[in-house]
């Protein structure tokens, strides 16, 4: 369906607040990059994100919880039975130590955006402001709801609390994106189905007398039962859940001992437990304690374990796909969009996608004709800061143009 004389103004006037306050969220950006907060611990970013709205005329409220906020971006008599389009940017940041040479790097130590969420917070900035003008030359005609969502990084997600805090309410769409230093700068990919996995956090401790190693027979050998638990439990989950949920276990920390002489009394292991899909993802959780004991019962060990719940997959809705994609074609133009696959990362705006129809869309961070660029998660991952005007571009259109037949 062609655009209306209507949105080619209001498509103009995104293009030039991108322009116009590029700038400025780049200072704004960098400000956050340099001042990294951990889940529920984010007041100074959640003052920033609220004096930021306010100075542009908006009503921001912070989130019953204490940090994250969400604000209304209304047109004139708008009417909330006609429903509001959400858009998502989670603002936490990793305990991670910050290894780049950025002269804005992390002032505080053990702390870094390592994920780019300073560059979502500063994105749904900017679209806020952009919004504004929008409603200010009446060429807004819809509802869009902004919503700064804490402790992403966290179990079972700050979703789940900003979701209590009622930022669904009246919604009928949600979007969100996420930083990709796979696609490059000026993109969006997106997939329509599962685009991340569920994710649940496994611990396991075992116990034992502990003794000398001169007499393992007198003792039980934690050590030895951890090895077996690191070796063996991938192997036995695939032969026990669906090959084709993609089930994976895999171990990120093993602790046990402190001199080489001793056979320690107790250890722990503790790792991620993945899946492409909610059945394998609950079959594997429900099997988990069951394999552990097979595993240690030779050792004579005690044996807890813990699984933590985490996050369901996300699963993009069709419709938003199609919304997301003619949004970035209209602003990028026609090579702004790519396929990309399902990751076995998790990512809590799952929550949401579950109550509210939407999609997460990954922008592209990796510089133009970069070989390659630093993982997510990673203490060196550098974010092209090109990709703001983009995901603002995106962001704004999708909240600002109107539903059409057929998308």
């Amino acid at each position: 369906m062609s655009s209306t004389p209507s949105d080619g103004l209001r498509r103009a006037l995104i293009d030039r607040a991108a322009d116009e306050f590029h700038d400025r969220l780049v200072v704004l950006r960098r400000d956050i990059h340099a001042h990294p907060e951990i889940g529920h611990r984010e007041h100074r970013t959640t003052d920033l994100i609220v004096d930021t709205l306010e100075r542009a005329g908006l009503v921001a409220k912070v989130l019953p919880v204490g940090t994250g906020a969400w604000c209304d971006v209304l047109p004139k008599g708008f009417d909330y039975a006609d429903g509001l389009v959400g858009l998502r940017a989670d603002i936490d940041a990793l305990p991670i130590a910050e290894r780049t040479s950025l002269d804005f790097a992390s002032v505080n130590a053990g702390v870094a955006h390592a994920c780019g969420h300073d560059v979502h917070t500063a994105i749904l900035l900017g679209v806020g402001l952009t919004l504004s003008r929008l409603r200010d030359a009446e060429l807004l005609t819809r509802g869009v709801r902004l919503i700064f969502q804490p402790a992403e990084e966290t179990n079972p997600g700050g979703a789940v609390d900003a979701i209590e805090g009622g930022v669904l309410s009246d919604l009928t769409e949600v979007y969100a994106l996420h930083c990709d230093p796979r696609t490059d700068v000026g993109r969006i990919a997106l997939k329509s189905g599962p685009i991340t996995s569920a994710v649940d956090q496994v611990k396991v401790t075992l116990t034992g007398t502990g003794g000398h190693t001169s007499r393992p027979h007198l003792t039980q050998d934690v050590v030895g039962a951890l090895g077996a638990l690191a070796t063996e439990m991938q192997l036995l989950l695939s032969r026990r859940v669906d090959p084709r949920s993609g089930v994976s276990l895999m171990w990120g920390r093993i602790s046990a001992g402190s001199v080489a002489n001793a056979i320690p009394s107790s250890g722990e292991i503790e790792g991620t437990l993945r899946a492409l899909d909610v059945p394998g993802w609950t079959a594997a959780k429900q099997l988990v304690p069951e394999l552990v004991a097979q595993v240690v019962r030779p050792f004579g060990v005690e044996v807890e374990v813990e699984v933590q719940d985490g996050v369901p997959p996300a699963v993009n809705h069709v419709r938003g796909v199609r919304r997301l994609t003619r949004a970035a074609e209209e602003m990028l133009g026609p090579h702004g969009v790519t396929a990309t696959e399902q990751s076995l990362g998790g990512e809590d705006f799952s929550w949401m996608l579950q109550q509210v129809p939407g999609a997460l869309a990954r922008l592209g961070v990796r510089p133009v004709g970069a070989a390659s660029c630093p993982d997510i998660h990673q203490p060196g991952f550098v974010a092209d800061e090109a990709c703001i005007p983009v995901g603002l571009k995106v962001l704004a259109d999708v909240a600002s143009s109107a539903e059409r037949p057929g998308i």
